[in-house]
C-alpha cells in the first residue's frame, strides 16, 4: 500500500499514525494544502533520490477528502494520479475533517488507498482511557475527572498534561486533587472564559486572537458557542428584570447568581439594547442549526457571527 488518508480530530493520534506508516524511515518530505498545491504534490512524488530510495510524501490538511472543494482541474489530476500512483513513493493525506463519501476523488481513494480514522475517545470513554493510563499511580476517581474537565475534554490537551505527571511521579506513588490543582492550571478554561468576555465587551482583537488558540488545539466551537448563548440570556433576562425594579438580592435569587457576577453583567448590559441580545440570541441559534445539519462549515460559520457582532 504506498497512498493513505488519516482522519483524526486529534493531531497526537494523526501524528501517532503517521509514525506508525513511516516507521524509521528518514526520507520523508511534508506538504501543506492549499500553501502547497496539488500540481507541486504530485510533481515531488516523481522526485526520487539517485539511489532511487523510497519516499515518504505527507500533505497535510487535506480537507478536499471532506467539506472543503477542491477545482474540477485538481480533482481530475489527482484522480488520474491514484489511478496509478507512483511506486517509489508512498502518499500520506491527513485532514481532521469529516469525509465527504459522495465525492469522487473520496470515494476514488477509498477504493484504491487505506483510509485510516482515529478519532479521540470523548465522554465517558475518554475517563476510561485516562484512568488506564493513569493506572501506575495511586488516583482517585474525583481527581481525574478534575484533569479532564480543566482540559475541557479536549485530549490533546490532556495528553500534554499527563506528560507532566510522569516526570513527577513514580510508580504506585499516590496522586491527590490537591497536587494535580498545582500542577494543572486550567489555562484553557480560563482562555474561553476570557473569550466571552472578549465578544460580550466587542474586543475584537482579543476575541479573533483567542479564537486561533483554540483552532489550534481543535476546541470545539459549539462550547464556545453554548457559553455565548448563555452570556446573551442573563445579560437580556437582567435587562428584563431591571425593568422591573429588582434590586441586587433580587437579581441573585432569581438568576441563581453571586453579587459580583450581577456586577459584571450590569456593566455589559449598558453595552446592549434589547433588540440586540435578542438578534444575537437568534443569530447564535441559527449558526447551531447550520453547524449540526453540516449546511457550513463550523469555524466559517462562527466567524460569520462574531463578524456580525462586532460590526454594531
Amino acid at each position: 500500500m504506498n497512498v493513505y488518508l488519516i482522519v483524526s480530530d486529534s493531531k497526537k493520534l494523526l501524528e501517532e499514525e503517521i509514525g506508525n506508516i513511516i516507521s524509521k524511515n528518514t526520507n520523508v518530505v511534508t506538504y501543506h494544502y492549499p500553501e502547497n498545491s496539488i500540481t507541486d504534490i504530485l510533481e515531488e512524488t516523481s522526485y526520487v533520490s539517485l539511489f532511487e530510495e523510497k519516499k515518504y510524501l505527507i500533505i497535510k490538511n487535506a480537507d478536499f477528502f471532506g467539506k472543503n472543494k477542491l477545482g474540477e482541474k485538481d480533482t481530475e489530476l489527482l484522480q488520474n494520479y491514484l489511478e496509478n500512483p507512483y511506486p517509489m513513493t508512498t502518499l500520506i493525506f491527513t485532514t481532521y475533517e469529516e469525509l465527504d463519501n459522495r465525492k469522487s476523488v473520496t470515494k476514488k481513494i477509498q477504493e484504491i488507498g487505506k483510509v485510516i480514522t482515529k478519532k479521540a475517545p470523548k465522554n465517558y470513554d475518554l475517563f476510561l482511557e485516562i484512568k488506564k493510563q493513569l493506572s501506575i499511580y495511586k488516583i482517585e476517581d474525583n481527581t481525574i475527572r478534575y484533569i479532564i474537565d480543566s482540559c475541557l475534554g479536549n485530549y490533546d490537551i490532556i495528553e500534554q498534561e499527563l506528560e507532566k505527571l510522569t516526570l513527577l511521579f513514580q510508580k504506585n506513588d499516590t496522586i491527590k486533587l490537591s497536587e494535580i490543582k498545582k500542577i494543572i492550571v486550567p489555562t484553557v478554561n480560563d482562555n474561553v472564559f476570557k473569550f466571552v468576555d472578549a465578544v460580550i465587551t466587542k474586543d475584537s482583537f482579543l476575541s479573533f486572537q483567542l479564537l486561533k488558540d483554540f483552532m489550534i488545539i481543535k476546541l470545539d466551537v459549539l462550547q464556545l458557542l453554548n457559553l455565548l448563548a448563555r452570556e446573551y440570556r442573563l445579560i437580556y433576562f437582567y435587562k428584563l428584570l431591571e425593568k422591573k425594579y429588582f434590586n441586587k438580592i433580587q437579581m441573585c435569587k432569581e438568576l441563581k447568581l453571586k453579587d459580583w457576577q450581577i456586577d459584571k453583567i450590569r456593566k455589559e448590559s449598558a453595552i446592549y439594547h434589547e433588540d440586540d441580545l435578542k438578534d444575537a440570541l437568534v443569530d447564535l441559534a441559527l449558526v447551531d442549526k447550520k453547524i449540526k445539519s453540516g449546511e457550513e462549515d463550523k469555524m466559517i460559520a462562527f466567524e460569520s457571527f462574531l463578524i456580525k457582532q462586532f460590526e454594531y
